[in-house]
């Protein structure tokens, strides 16, 4: 269903800060497109990041993450779904996009060139905890985002939402797709330079050696660090040079670590997380992710 007039279909599902299922409908993926699609906190900003300097072959003048390489769903404070969409037309091909959105609420699966990002849950599901302390309050505000109490509410509460679960439960089926790569994080952490080669070519960009290492300067932890002013935008208004910002200054990339959720998390929450993976992913989804069950 694409018609103005109409509402979208229930698949796109509900109007939501985060989330326009108008947008979602009428967006037009283009046999060049990349989307990056991942669960919070999975790595997405960095697969921006990495995907942002593949097209430029290095580019450090960027000001903000998002308008170069923005989020296909959520909303644009003052903007209707029509001129957001039409932004969305006159990006530089070929156009990268972010997306949270599941299987099944993904435009262009099939034409765009997909790129899946995924994470042990339990690191995701620490990284969301400090990810909504360092927001500011207007942010957590704008975006419906109250701060938990306590750790072990933020982990109830993360599991009730199950965004991680819903998101690889309705990618796995895509796994061998020709026009999907799935990466997990551990991999991009422990051989950077490996993945990066991966991606190179499954796009089949051209990409030379001296832009290589100029991409992996740029897309480094330390150099992302440094200049996290160009990540902690996203927000209030998505994009644009008079966002306010989302995150507390500095705040924003914080440790990208592997096994960081052993500092916070219980044995028993642990044990929450892991079940419910058992539960809802498929035994090969399982062993894919390494999750010790």
């Amino acid at each position: 269903m694409n018609s103005d007039n109409l509402k979208p279909d229930a698949r796109w599902g509900e109007p939501a800060p985060l989330h326009d299922p108008y947008i979602l409908a009428n967006f037009k993926a283009r046999n060049s497109d990349v989307l990056i699609t991942t669960p919070p906190k999975a790595g997405t900003t960095w697969m921006q990041q990495i995907l942002y300097q593949l097209r430029t072959g290095g580019d450090d003048g960027f000001m903000a993450i998002d308008e170069v390489v923005p989020w296909l769903e959520i909303t644009r404070q003052g903007k209707s779904w029509q001129q957001i969409l039409l932004q969305f037309e006159k990006l530089p091909t070929p156009r990268i996009f972010k997306t949270h959105c599941t299987a099944e609420q993904t435009p262009g699966i099939g034409t765009a060139n997909i790129i899946l990002s995924s994470r042990d849950p339990r690191d995701c599901c620490v990284s969301f905890y400090h990810h909504i302390l360092n927001m500011t309050d207007e942010a957590r505000q704008h975006k419906e985002i109250p701060a938990p109490a306590s750790f072990d509410e933020h982990v109830d509460n993360w599991l009730e939402f199950a965004a991680w679960y819903r998101n690889v439960k309705s990618w796995w089926p895509y796994i061998d797709h020709p026009r999907v790569l799935w990466l997990r994080y551990q991999d991009l952490k422990t051989d950077f330079e490996g993945n990066l080669d991966k991606i190179i070519s499954f796009l089949q960009w051209p990409v030379n050696d001296s832009q290589k290492q100029t991409v992996m300067e740029f897309s480094s932890f330390d150099w992302m660090k440094a200049h996290d002013e160009k990540f902690s935008s996203q927000g209030v208004s998505a994009g644009g040079h008079n966002s306010k910002p989302v995150f507390k200054p500095g705040k924003f990339v914080r440790q990208g670590k592997v096994g960081d959720y052993r500092e916070l998390m219980t044995v028993e929450q642990e044990h929450k997380i892991l079940l419910k993976a058992k539960k809802l992913l498929e035994p090969e989804c399982i062993r894919f992710l390494e999750l010790d069950l």
